[in-house]
């Protein structure tokens, strides 16, 4: 009875939306006061990837990247978003034609997005390059 009463109550919004100076979303949740717990996090963390991973669907070389790349590509498009994303014509050409160096080379160093996310986008050139782990050793 008391969750059909509080979502009468208290309404939808997939938004955050001002609460009386309060933070709120989803069904009166206060943001500013009570935040999200760590599982909350988590659920929201695996619904994103979902997304993303069904958004790198229309790439078709996606598909035949190894666990490694796939995984790299993945946090790019989540961290970048799609739009801006898809502004890396080099990258993706790379991707596509299985030239891996290139493609890793329009991420790092030389980009906007290793300048403003250094150690990340280092890390994703590094595995977009080696095919493993960015600590694993070499691979193809």
């Amino acid at each position: 009875m008391i969750l059909e009463m509080l979502m009468r109550q208290e309404a939808f919004s997939a938004s955050i939306y001002d609460d009386c100076g309060d933070s709120s979303i989803g069904f009166g949740r206060n943001l500013t006061q009570i935040g999200i717990s760590r599982s909350e996090a988590l659920v929201l963390l695996q619904n994103d990837i979902n997304r993303v991973q069904k958004e790198l669907e229309q790439f078709s070389w996606f598909e035949g990247l190894n666990e490694h790349r796939a995984a790299a590509i993945t946090s790019m498009l989540y961290n970048l978003g799609l739009p801006r994303f898809k502004l890396f014509k080099l990258c993706i050409a790379g991707l596509e034609s299985g030239d891996f160096d290139s493609a890793a080379s329009e991420i790092y160093p030389n980009s906007k997005y290793a300048q403003q996310v250094p150690s990340r986008a280092r890390e994703i050139a590094s595995i977009i390059r080696r095919g493993t782990d960015a600590d694993s050793p070499e691979s193809s």
